[in-house]
């Protein structure tokens, strides 16, 4: 029944919001062509439920110089607030992603997930989950299943609810407290291959 209810709660908020933030997404699109002239969109495949391919949407926050890719001034902005994350309020509208959900990893990803940890893969993945407000290093990958886990076991509207105090809570404390900001720069397939056994 729960599962009915959350898509009907994806829908009715991931269309209210995107009406709320298009202005700020629109604000955020033409400083990334203008100043970074570079499309403001980039789309990468990845793992949805159960372990099919799906293409989620961010906005662009790293640009190419001198062979590499880096992230932009404006791009540690986009990444600090999370407003890079929010396009993907079409995936949510598409119904292959959820606002709350462990999140979409690279599809590659799958084959080397241990027995227990492939349960997060019954899930729709998330904008952000138990694991994103969970844990602070984002390489522990072990943890972050572990929690992505119990996030499926526990799935309710209370929890959600939960996770979605926090997360905004997170975003806040990030904006105004450096301590409280995350490593965004992380190559996160070498980490998963290196930390991951």
């Amino acid at each position: 029944m729960y599962f009915f209810l959350k898509r009907l709660i994806d829908i009715f908020l991931s269309f209210f919001l995107f009406l709320f933030v298009s202005p700020l997404l629109i604000a955020s699109m033409l400083f990334i062509i203008i100043f970074d002239l570079q499309n403001p969109f980039y789309t990468q495949e990845r793992s949805g439920l159960n372990g099919k391919s799906i293409w989620i949407i961010k906005l662009q926050t790293m640009k190419s110089e001198g062979g590499q890719k880096k992230i932009t001034t404006f791009g540690k902005f986009l990444r600090i607030t999370k407003i890079d994350e929010l396009p993907q309020l079409f995936n949510v509208l598409l119904g292959n992603m959820s606002f709350i959900g462990p999140r979409p990893l690279y599809l590659e990803f799958n084959q080397y997930l241990k027995k227990n940890h492939k349960l997060r893969l019954s899930a729709k993945p998330g904008i952000t989950g138990l694991a994103q407000i969970r844990v602070k290093d984002s390489t522990d990958w072990n943890k972050k299943f572990n929690f992505d886990v119990i996030y499926i076991r526990r799935n309710n509207f209370k929890l959600d609810l939960y996770i979605f105090i926090e997360t905004i809570t997170m975003i806040i404390k990030s904006i105004f407290f450096t301590k409280h900001r995350p490593n965004e720069i992380i190559d996160y397939k070498s980490s998963f291959y290196e930390s991951y056994k």
